[in-house]
């Protein structure tokens, strides 16, 4: 099955360019200052290097999910050595786990479910449509992000899809 969004992927941390900001294992805390979790990756439009959503790892040694965090709701601090979102840790822990390693499989109603799911924990008050990538807040383009920090001749074992392997993560 093609993906619904072809130019949407998968993008490790560890394969952006990391001159300015070192996202891989960078830090994620919520607005109550309790930390969410580590940035692994993100889901960008690679076409145009533009991210959508922060791929977080949260847990410990004896319960590990990721889960997506939109770009909308993230801020870099200012010493660039955190992301802030400005939701509660309790908020995020009802969003929907993720599987970074699915994320080409899903069809358009497993991203539709998807979005729902944490539009209704994230902003259950908003409508948030997923095909609304480019007005939405959810998704709205973040200030301190550079198009240019998604450089594609970085990211290695690349397949087809553009999938990126696991390093044994």
């Amino acid at each position: 099955m093609d993906h619904p969004y072809l130019s949407m992927k998968y993008v490790d941390a560890e394969d952006l360019d990391d001159k300015t900001v070192k996202f891989a294992g960078l830090e994620v805390d919520g607005v109550d200052d309790e930390k969410l979790g580590k940035v692994e990756g993100f889901i960008i439009d690679v076409s145009a290097g533009r991210p959508y959503y922060v791929v977080v790892g949260a847990g410990h040694i004896f319960k590990h999910k990721h889960f997506l965090l939109p770009i909308g709701h993230v801020t870099l601090d200012d010493t660039g050595k955190k992301l802030m979102a400005d939701l509660t840790k309790d908020r995020v822990e009802r969003f929907p786990g993720f599987d970074k390693r699915e994320f080409e499989k899903l069809s358009k109603d497993d991203l539709t479910q998807l979005s729902d799911r944490m539009a209704a924990e994230c902003c259950p008050t908003d409508v948030v449509i997923v095909e609304a990538w480019e007005t939405a807040d959810h998704y709205r383009y973040p200030g301190w992000w550079d198009a240019n920090f998604y450089r594609p001749e970085r990211i290695e074992n690349t397949d087809e899809v553009g999938m990126t392997g696991d390093r044994g993560r």
